[in-house]
C-alpha cells in the first residue's frame, strides 16, 4: 500500500512555492459597552430600575465616551424612559429637587 503524504497545503501552492494564509481579517471593535449599557435598562424597564437603571446610565456614557455613539444614545433614551416610570427614582428626583428649592 503507498503512503499519502498528508499537508496543510494545497498541490498548487507547492507548485508555486508560495504559502496560503487563511487568517481571518481583524474583526471592527463590537459595541460591548452599548450592548451592556441597552440590556440594562431593558432590564431596568422590566424588573427593579433603582438598580438598573442606574447602571445603565454609567455604562451609557462609558459607551458614548468609547465612541458607540448610537448606542449610548439608544441606552440613554430607554435609561430615560426608565427613570419616568420607576416610582423610586421618581421620589428621589422630587425629594432632591424639593430639598434644593428649599436651600436656595
Amino acid at each position: 500500500m503507498p503512503k499519502i503524504k498528508l499537508s496543510l497545503q494545497t498541490s498548487e501552492n507547492k507548485v508555486q512555492g508560495q504559502q496560503q494564509n487563511n487568517t481571518p481579517p481583524p474583526l471592527e471593535d463590537a459595541p460591548i459597552a452599548g450592548y451592556f449599557a441597552v440590556g440594562l435598562a431593558l432590564l431596568g424597564l422590566i424588573t427593579t430600575g433603582y438598580i438598573f437603571i442606574l447602571l445603565s446610565f454609567v455604562a451609557s456614557i462609558i459607551a458614548l465616551l468609547s465612541g458607540h455613539i448610537l448606542w449610548g444614545i439608544l441606552a440613554l433614551m430607554l435609561s430615560f424612559a426608565g427613570l419616568m416610570i420607576s416610582p423610586a427614582l421618581v421620589t428621589f428626583l422630587g425629594a432632591a429637587w424639593l430639598a434644593f428649592n428649599i436651600l436656595i
